[in-house]
């Protein structure tokens, strides 16, 4: 009875390997992801008149998601498209002097992307995959202030544009339906000279994939 039920074991081990190494190399997926993204937030516009002491503060880094669906064409290639919210990030301007008080911008970015998929297959479940693409985003800037210190204009701006993005990752498939996947990508120059400035946007994710 041992004997049999060990070589039933290898049997279905085999067959599972098997119908795995033979699942398809094409076919439509959907995904989420989360993770933490960060921005070189330039302080250096968030200036305070008449004010003769101040000191600075940034926050550059939120928690970020993003959901997507592509199609694989084969081995090597696919294309996604999705919606991805980077979070927000600020800078504040603390004033102590003549008076005491404080202006803070924040500034949230979020769009939608669509991107080609380069995918070199390591063995039967562990990809390495590299991604190109466009990034058509909103960005919305709002000014608040405390104390002493007065906004004089708009309270909040908003600039739409198409931007690049890049990024790399790698991704493992515990089943051929079901995966994992984690990756970092760069999405360049959003928002606006006159409105805050132009940043780079880093977001360093993980996720979950289906596939159908």
């Amino acid at each position: 009875m041992k004997r049999t039920a060990a070589a039933g074991l290898i049997v279905l081990s085999t067959l599972a390997g098997q119908a795995f190494a033979q699942q398809p190399q094409r076919g439509w997926y959907a995904g989420v992801s989360a993770g933490q993204s960060s921005a070189d937030v330039d302080s250096n516009g968030l200036v305070v008149i008449g004010a003769t002491a101040s000191t600075v503060s940034v926050e550059d880094t939120d928690t970020a998601f993003k959901v997507y669906g592509g199609y694989r064409f084969g081995r090597h290639l696919a294309v996604e498209a999705g919606y991805a919210d980077l979070g927000s990030f600020g800078a504040t301007r603390n004033v102590t002097s003549p008076g005491i008080g404080s202006v803070k911008a924040e500034t949230s970015v979020s769009g939608i992307f669509g991107q080609a998929v380069g995918i070199l297959p390591l063995g039967e479940r562990f990809t390495l995959f590299g991604t190109a693409g466009l990034f058509a985003n909103e960005v919305k800037t709002t000014l608040s202030s405390t104390g002493a210190v007065v906004l004089v204009g708009q309270r909040s701006e908003s600039n739409s544009d198409v931007n690049v993005k890049l990024g790399v990752g790698a991704g493992f498939d515990f089943t051929p339906k079901f995966g994992v996947r984690v990756e970092w990508e760069r999405f360049f120059e959003l928002g606006d000279e006159t409105v805050g400035g132009k940043s780079d946007v880093d977001l360093l994710s993980i996720g979950i994939v289906f596939r159908f």
